[in-house]
Protein backbone atom coordinates (compact mmCIF):
# COMPACT_ATOMS: atom_id res chain seq x y z
CA UNK A 1 0.00 0.00 0.00
CA UNK A 2 0.82 3.69 -0.81
CA UNK A 3 -0.35 6.45 1.04
CA UNK A 4 -1.19 9.77 -0.94
CA UNK A 5 1.37 12.02 -1.94
CA UNK A 6 -0.20 14.85 -0.13
CA UNK A 7 0.67 13.01 3.29
CA UNK A 8 4.05 13.44 2.94
CA UNK A 9 4.02 17.05 4.06
CA UNK A 10 1.99 16.60 6.70
CA UNK A 11 2.70 15.54 10.53
CA UNK A 12 0.31 14.36 13.41
CA UNK A 13 -0.98 16.97 15.29
CA UNK A 14 0.61 17.10 18.50
CA UNK A 15 -1.32 18.80 21.35
CA UNK A 16 -0.71 20.31 24.53
CA UNK A 17 1.26 18.31 27.07
CA UNK A 18 -0.51 16.41 29.55
CA UNK A 19 1.62 15.13 32.72
CA UNK A 20 -0.32 12.72 35.69
CA UNK A 21 -0.20 14.88 38.77
CA UNK A 22 0.08 18.52 37.05
CA UNK A 23 -2.05 21.09 35.78
CA UNK A 24 -2.41 21.62 32.41
CA UNK A 25 -2.50 25.21 31.31
CA UNK A 26 -0.93 24.03 27.49
CA UNK A 27 -4.37 23.72 25.78
CA UNK A 28 -6.58 27.16 26.38
CA UNK A 29 -9.08 25.30 28.17
CA UNK A 30 -11.75 26.52 30.78
CA UNK A 31 -9.39 26.32 34.06
CA UNK A 32 -13.33 26.55 35.44
CA UNK A 33 -14.31 23.23 33.59
CA UNK A 34 -17.64 22.84 32.46
CA UNK A 35 -20.55 24.70 33.02
CA UNK A 36 -22.94 22.76 35.90
CA UNK A 37 -25.94 23.01 33.99
CA UNK A 38 -24.15 21.62 30.65
CA UNK A 39 -22.76 18.94 33.03
CA UNK A 40 -26.17 18.04 34.51
CA UNK A 41 -27.77 17.70 31.03
CA UNK A 42 -24.91 15.24 30.14
CA UNK A 43 -25.67 12.62 32.77
CA UNK A 44 -29.50 13.08 32.15
CA UNK A 45 -28.48 12.18 28.90
CA UNK A 46 -26.34 9.27 29.19
CA UNK A 47 -29.17 6.62 29.44
CA UNK A 48 -29.90 7.22 25.51
CA UNK A 49 -26.84 6.65 24.54
CA UNK A 50 -27.45 3.45 22.72
CA UNK A 51 -29.69 5.85 20.37
CA UNK A 52 -28.55 8.06 17.57
CA UNK A 53 -28.01 11.74 17.72
CA UNK A 54 -30.23 13.58 16.01
CA UNK A 55 -28.12 13.67 12.43
CA UNK A 56 -29.51 17.51 11.73
CA UNK A 57 -28.98 18.51 14.70
CA UNK A 58 -32.10 20.31 14.41
CA UNK A 59 -32.61 21.62 18.53
CA UNK A 60 -28.73 22.77 18.70
CA UNK A 61 -28.98 24.34 15.47
CA UNK A 62 -32.27 26.31 16.37
CA UNK A 63 -30.39 27.27 19.54
CA UNK A 64 -27.17 28.61 18.23
CA UNK A 65 -28.94 30.42 16.05
CA UNK A 66 -31.48 32.58 18.23
CA UNK A 67 -27.63 33.45 19.98
CA UNK A 68 -26.69 34.99 16.84
CA UNK A 69 -30.10 36.08 15.13
CA UNK A 70 -30.22 34.33 13.00
CA UNK A 71 -31.59 31.50 10.98
CA UNK A 72 -30.95 27.83 11.77
CA UNK A 73 -30.08 27.73 8.09
CA UNK A 74 -27.19 29.37 8.46
CA UNK A 75 -25.32 27.02 11.16
CA UNK A 76 -23.36 24.06 9.88
CA UNK A 77 -22.55 21.57 13.02
CA UNK A 78 -19.27 19.54 13.60
CA UNK A 79 -17.37 17.83 15.79
CA UNK A 80 -15.70 20.57 17.42
CA UNK A 81 -14.73 23.66 14.87
CA UNK A 82 -11.44 21.69 13.50
CA UNK A 83 -14.18 19.23 12.20
CA UNK A 84 -16.48 22.11 9.90
CA UNK A 85 -12.92 23.69 8.75
CA UNK A 86 -12.04 20.34 6.98
CA UNK A 87 -16.14 19.99 5.79
CA UNK A 88 -15.13 23.39 3.94
CA UNK A 89 -12.09 21.96 2.70
CA UNK A 90 -13.48 18.97 1.11
CA UNK A 91 -16.41 21.16 -0.34
CA UNK A 92 -14.19 23.79 -1.93
CA UNK A 93 -10.56 22.91 -2.70
CA UNK A 94 -9.44 21.14 -6.01
CA UNK A 95 -5.71 19.87 -5.91
CA UNK A 96 -3.31 22.74 -6.48
CA UNK A 97 -5.44 25.33 -5.40
CA UNK A 98 -3.22 27.75 -3.46
CA UNK A 99 -4.68 29.04 -0.34
CA UNK A 100 -3.44 32.06 1.76
CA UNK A 101 -2.61 31.28 5.50
CA UNK A 102 -1.05 33.37 8.33
CA UNK A 103 3.26 32.66 9.52
CA UNK A 104 2.43 31.71 13.16
CA UNK A 105 -0.84 30.51 13.65
CA UNK A 106 -3.33 27.10 14.18
CA UNK A 107 -1.60 24.38 12.21
CA UNK A 108 -5.09 22.53 11.27
CA UNK A 109 -5.28 25.19 8.42
CA UNK A 110 -2.66 23.72 6.47
CA UNK A 111 -3.37 20.63 7.35
CA UNK A 112 -6.63 20.83 6.06
CA UNK A 113 -5.43 22.46 2.86
CA UNK A 114 -3.26 19.77 2.50
CA UNK A 115 -5.56 16.96 3.18
CA UNK A 116 -7.45 17.64 -0.33
CA UNK A 117 -4.09 18.85 -2.10
CA UNK A 118 -4.40 22.30 -2.04
CA UNK A 119 -1.24 23.98 -1.80
CA UNK A 120 -0.86 26.38 1.46
CA UNK A 121 0.90 29.29 1.09
CA UNK A 122 2.27 30.95 4.07
CA UNK A 123 1.96 35.09 4.64
CA UNK A 124 4.29 36.50 6.74
CA UNK A 125 2.89 38.98 9.81
CA UNK A 126 3.92 42.23 10.96
CA UNK A 127 4.53 42.47 14.47
CA UNK A 128 3.50 39.21 14.73
CA UNK A 129 0.32 40.59 13.95
CA UNK A 130 -1.92 39.80 10.57
CA UNK A 131 -1.07 41.79 7.74
CA UNK A 132 -4.11 42.06 5.44
CA UNK A 133 -2.25 43.84 2.78
CA UNK A 134 0.22 41.07 2.45
CA UNK A 135 -2.59 38.66 2.16
CA UNK A 136 -4.42 41.15 -0.53
CA UNK A 137 -1.15 41.67 -2.62
CA UNK A 138 -1.10 37.77 -3.04
CA UNK A 139 -4.67 37.13 -3.91
CA UNK A 140 -4.10 35.98 -8.03
CA UNK A 141 -5.90 33.83 -9.95
CA UNK A 142 -5.20 30.54 -8.57
CA UNK A 143 -6.05 31.77 -5.06
CA UNK A 144 -8.99 29.45 -3.53
CA UNK A 145 -9.12 30.03 -0.08
CA UNK A 146 -7.58 32.49 3.37
CA UNK A 147 -7.89 31.21 6.20
CA UNK A 148 -7.77 34.04 9.32
CA UNK A 149 -7.65 33.40 12.79
CA UNK A 150 -8.87 35.96 15.32
CA UNK A 151 -8.24 36.37 17.94
CA UNK A 152 -5.18 34.87 16.74
CA UNK A 153 -3.80 31.09 18.54
CA UNK A 154 -0.61 31.40 19.83
CA UNK A 155 -0.42 35.20 19.72
CA UNK A 156 -3.70 36.50 21.22
CA UNK A 157 -4.16 39.28 18.81
CA UNK A 158 -7.36 40.39 16.99
CA UNK A 159 -7.99 41.81 13.75
CA UNK A 160 -9.38 45.26 13.75
CA UNK A 161 -12.90 45.31 12.01
CA UNK A 162 -12.04 47.99 9.85
CA UNK A 163 -9.17 45.93 8.73
CA UNK A 164 -11.55 42.97 7.79
CA UNK A 165 -13.77 44.80 5.79
CA UNK A 166 -11.48 46.99 3.29
CA UNK A 167 -9.55 43.96 2.66
CA UNK A 168 -12.92 41.96 1.80
CA UNK A 169 -13.32 44.54 -0.68
CA UNK A 170 -10.34 43.19 -2.14
CA UNK A 171 -11.47 39.60 -2.10
CA UNK A 172 -13.43 37.86 -5.21
CA UNK A 173 -16.26 36.20 -4.49
CA UNK A 174 -14.72 33.06 -5.94
CA UNK A 175 -12.38 33.19 -2.93
CA UNK A 176 -13.51 31.44 0.40
CA UNK A 177 -12.28 33.53 3.52
CA UNK A 178 -12.41 31.42 6.89
CA UNK A 179 -12.43 33.13 9.90
CA UNK A 180 -12.06 31.23 13.19
CA UNK A 181 -13.66 32.68 16.10
CA UNK A 182 -12.59 30.01 18.35
CA UNK A 183 -11.86 32.75 21.30
CA UNK A 184 -14.30 35.44 20.82
CA UNK A 185 -16.04 35.40 23.74
CA UNK A 186 -12.63 36.59 25.43
CA UNK A 187 -12.80 39.78 23.21
CA UNK A 188 -12.60 43.01 25.29
CA UNK A 189 -11.63 45.27 22.03
CA UNK A 190 -14.51 46.96 21.10
CA UNK A 191 -12.73 47.54 17.44
CA UNK A 192 -11.92 43.88 17.09
CA UNK A 193 -13.52 41.95 14.37
CA UNK A 194 -17.09 40.71 15.02
CA UNK A 195 -17.18 38.06 11.92
CA UNK A 196 -20.25 36.10 12.96
CA UNK A 197 -21.72 39.32 11.90
CA UNK A 198 -21.09 39.64 8.75
CA UNK A 199 -22.11 36.65 6.39
CA UNK A 200 -25.46 38.24 5.13
CA UNK A 201 -23.13 41.01 3.64
CA UNK A 202 -20.28 38.35 2.33
CA UNK A 203 -21.49 35.53 0.41
CA UNK A 204 -18.06 33.80 0.14
CA UNK A 205 -17.25 34.15 3.77
CA UNK A 206 -17.79 31.03 7.10
CA UNK A 207 -17.07 31.86 10.47
CA UNK A 208 -16.12 29.15 12.88
CA UNK A 209 -17.14 29.49 16.91
CA UNK A 210 -16.67 26.73 18.92
CA UNK A 211 -17.52 25.21 22.59
CA UNK A 212 -14.30 23.89 24.01
CA UNK A 213 -13.34 27.49 25.23
CA UNK A 214 -15.76 29.76 27.36
CA UNK A 215 -18.14 26.88 27.23
CA UNK A 216 -15.57 24.45 28.82
CA UNK A 217 -16.75 21.78 26.48
CA UNK A 218 -13.13 20.58 24.86
CA UNK A 219 -13.62 16.99 26.06
CA UNK A 220 -17.58 17.21 23.88
CA UNK A 221 -15.84 18.25 20.66
CA UNK A 222 -18.31 20.62 19.43
CA UNK A 223 -17.90 23.97 16.99
CA UNK A 224 -20.12 25.17 14.27
CA UNK A 225 -19.42 27.44 11.24
CA UNK A 226 -21.95 30.34 10.12
CA UNK A 227 -22.37 30.97 6.57
CA UNK A 228 -25.01 31.51 3.73
CA UNK A 229 -27.59 29.28 3.61
CA UNK A 230 -26.59 28.07 -0.07
CA UNK A 231 -23.12 27.50 1.39
CA UNK A 232 -24.10 26.05 4.22
CA UNK A 233 -26.03 23.46 1.89
CA UNK A 234 -23.57 23.21 -0.15
CA UNK A 235 -20.91 22.02 2.53
CA UNK A 236 -23.54 19.37 4.02
CA UNK A 237 -22.51 17.67 1.08
CA UNK A 238 -19.52 16.62 2.84
CA UNK A 239 -20.24 16.03 6.25
CA UNK A 240 -20.76 12.97 7.87
CA UNK A 241 -23.70 12.02 9.17
CA UNK A 242 -24.40 11.78 12.88
CA UNK A 243 -21.34 13.82 13.53
CA UNK A 244 -22.24 15.46 16.88
CA UNK A 245 -23.32 12.97 19.75
CA UNK A 246 -26.12 12.62 21.46
CA UNK A 247 -25.08 14.05 24.85
CA UNK A 248 -22.56 16.10 22.82
CA UNK A 249 -25.56 18.48 21.90
CA UNK A 250 -27.84 17.86 25.47
CA UNK A 251 -24.85 19.45 27.38
CA UNK A 252 -24.40 22.54 24.57
CA UNK A 253 -28.00 23.24 24.68
CA UNK A 254 -27.85 23.41 28.51
CA UNK A 255 -24.36 25.43 28.04
CA UNK A 256 -26.00 27.90 25.95
CA UNK A 257 -28.61 28.53 28.60
CA UNK A 258 -25.97 28.93 31.14
CA UNK A 259 -25.25 32.75 30.76
CA UNK A 260 -23.58 33.06 35.04
CA UNK A 261 -20.73 30.38 33.83
CA UNK A 262 -20.30 32.18 30.70
CA UNK A 263 -20.09 35.55 32.62
CA UNK A 264 -17.98 33.52 35.25
CA UNK A 265 -15.43 32.60 33.06
CA UNK A 266 -15.32 35.91 31.20
CA UNK A 267 -14.26 37.56 34.78
CA UNK A 268 -12.07 34.99 35.48
CA UNK A 269 -10.04 35.69 32.33
CA UNK A 270 -9.62 39.03 32.91
CA UNK A 271 -8.54 38.69 36.33
CA UNK A 272 -5.84 35.85 34.88
CA UNK A 273 -4.28 38.21 32.44
CA UNK A 274 -4.04 41.15 34.61
CA UNK A 275 -2.29 39.53 37.36
CA UNK A 276 0.18 37.02 34.20
CA UNK A 277 1.06 40.61 33.19
CA UNK A 278 1.91 42.49 36.57
CA UNK A 279 4.03 39.88 37.43
CA UNK A 280 5.40 39.33 33.62
CA UNK A 281 6.25 43.26 34.09
CA UNK A 282 7.76 42.69 37.26
CA UNK A 283 10.27 39.68 36.01
CA UNK A 284 10.98 41.46 32.75
CA UNK A 285 9.28 39.58 30.16
CA UNK A 286 8.11 40.40 26.85
CA UNK A 287 4.50 39.51 25.63
CA UNK A 288 1.68 40.60 23.78
CA UNK A 289 -1.56 41.67 25.40
CA UNK A 290 -4.22 39.10 24.68
CA UNK A 291 -7.70 38.87 23.68
CA UNK A 292 -7.64 35.09 24.21
CA UNK A 293 -7.53 33.27 27.33
CA UNK A 294 -4.01 32.96 27.02
CA UNK A 295 -1.13 35.07 27.42
CA UNK A 296 1.59 34.72 24.48
CA UNK A 297 5.41 35.42 26.51
CA UNK A 298 9.15 35.68 24.88
CA UNK A 299 11.20 33.74 27.17
CA UNK A 300 14.33 33.77 24.65
CA UNK A 301 16.88 30.73 23.25
CA UNK A 302 15.98 28.98 26.73
CA UNK A 303 11.90 28.65 26.04
CA UNK A 304 12.20 24.58 25.92
CA UNK A 305 14.23 24.94 29.19
CA UNK A 306 11.90 27.26 31.09
CA UNK A 307 8.44 25.05 29.54
CA UNK A 308 10.08 21.99 31.39
CA UNK A 309 10.89 23.99 34.34
CA UNK A 310 7.13 24.73 34.29
CA UNK A 311 6.56 21.43 34.31
CA UNK A 312 8.38 20.34 37.38
CA UNK A 313 7.08 23.28 39.49
CA UNK A 314 3.12 22.34 38.86
CA UNK A 315 2.07 22.99 35.24
CA UNK A 316 2.22 22.21 31.44
CA UNK A 317 2.56 25.29 29.57
CA UNK A 318 3.14 25.00 25.47
CA UNK A 319 6.38 25.77 23.86
CA UNK A 320 5.49 27.58 20.32
CA UNK A 321 8.76 26.43 18.41
CA UNK A 322 5.58 24.47 16.28
CA UNK A 323 4.51 27.73 15.57
CA UNK A 324 7.60 29.27 14.06
CA UNK A 325 8.34 31.01 17.48
CA UNK A 326 10.89 28.83 19.13
CA UNK A 327 11.89 31.81 21.39
CA UNK A 328 8.08 31.99 22.74
CA UNK A 329 5.67 30.18 25.04
CA UNK A 330 2.17 30.35 25.72
CA UNK A 331 0.40 29.88 28.94
CA UNK A 332 -3.46 29.69 29.12
CA UNK A 333 -5.07 32.26 32.04
CA UNK A 334 -5.82 30.31 34.97
CA UNK A 335 -7.34 30.22 38.51
CA UNK A 336 -5.16 31.97 41.25
CA UNK A 337 -3.58 28.57 42.30
CA UNK A 338 -2.80 28.09 38.80
CA UNK A 339 -1.26 31.17 38.62
CA UNK A 340 0.51 31.02 41.56
CA UNK A 341 2.44 27.95 40.25
CA UNK A 342 3.64 30.00 36.85
CA UNK A 343 4.82 33.22 39.31
CA UNK A 344 6.92 30.78 41.25
CA UNK A 345 8.43 29.19 38.13
CA UNK A 346 8.88 32.81 36.69
CA UNK A 347 10.66 34.01 39.85
CA UNK A 348 12.89 30.39 40.48
CA UNK A 349 13.70 30.46 36.35
CA UNK A 350 17.46 30.97 36.64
Amino acid sequence: MRMRNALHAMTAYHPGERRAGVDKLSSNENPLGLSPAALRAAQEALSEGYIYPDGGAVELKEAIARRHDLDPTWILHGNGSDEVLTIAAATYINPGDRCLIAEHTFSQYEFAVRLFDGRPEIVPMRDLAYDLDAFAARLHDDVRAVFLCSPNNPTGLAIADSNFRRFMDTVPSKVLVVVDHAYQEYRTDGTALQASLLPAEYDNLLVLRTFSKIFGMAGFRLGYGIARPERVVEMERARLPFNVGLITQRAALAALEDSDFVERSTAMNLKSTARMYTFLDRYGYEYLETQANFVAIRIGERAAEFVEHCAQTGATIRHLKSFGLPDWVRITAGVDRQLDIIETAFATFS
